[in-house]
């Protein structure tokens, strides 16, 4: 195998709206290889989800070619959801997918684990290890979503949707996130 293989690699997966973003990320940090396609939030749960596993189809090649070994795949989408579950509950810029079991689904179709969180969580987290927020044990990190780091590791909340200020103002009372 090559220098990858030892080592392996994870594929992560960035879900909008409008475009699937993927890429291969070595033990590092280093990205290996990266692309971009469109989803398809306006057709029905099962479009969107292969437009997914269009993209990470797309990495599983790229993989192959530079011989290194998956080990998982991490997955952020827009919230709200369910992280430990790995659903997709009600995100407004995804109407395809309503309580959608996307980690699961993933799973399931290429036999690895597969972790979903918040975008903006995720984004926080990227801050944490790599951005302004290295060094700091906790980070709150906002943009049109907000991700909160305590301790180093993401805030979910009581259920899963801290940091959801829409779906914490219209759905849930900020006492239940």
């Amino acid at each position: 195998m090559g220098s990858h293989g030892e080592q392996g690699a994870v594929i992560g997966v960035d879900i909008g709206g409008t475009k699937v973003a993927s890429g291969i990320v070595d033990v590092h940090g280093q990205i290996l290889a990266q692309s971009r396609l469109p989803m398809v939030a306006g057709e029905d749960a099962g479009a969107g989800f292969m437009a997914v596993c269009r993209a990470v189809d797309s990495m599983m090649v790229h993989a192959a070619d530079l011989k290194c070994k998956i080990g998982g795949i991490g997955i952020c989408s827009p919230g709200p959801l369910d992280p430990e579950a790995g659903v997709v509950v009600n995100p407004p810029n995804l109407p395809c997918w309503r309580n959608f079991p996307l980690a699961s689904r993933m799973s399931e179709r290429y036999a690895l684990p597969v972790k979903v969180d918040n975008d903006a969580h995720a984004a926080a987290l990227a801050e944490s290890f790599w951005g302004a927020g290295k060094g700091y044990r906790n980070v709150f990190y906002t943009c049109i979503g907000t991700g909160i780091i305590l301790d180093g590791t993401i805030y979910h909340g009581r259920t899963g949707a801290a940091g959801e200020g829409g779906a914490c103002q219209h759905r849930l009372p900020w006492s239940a996130v």
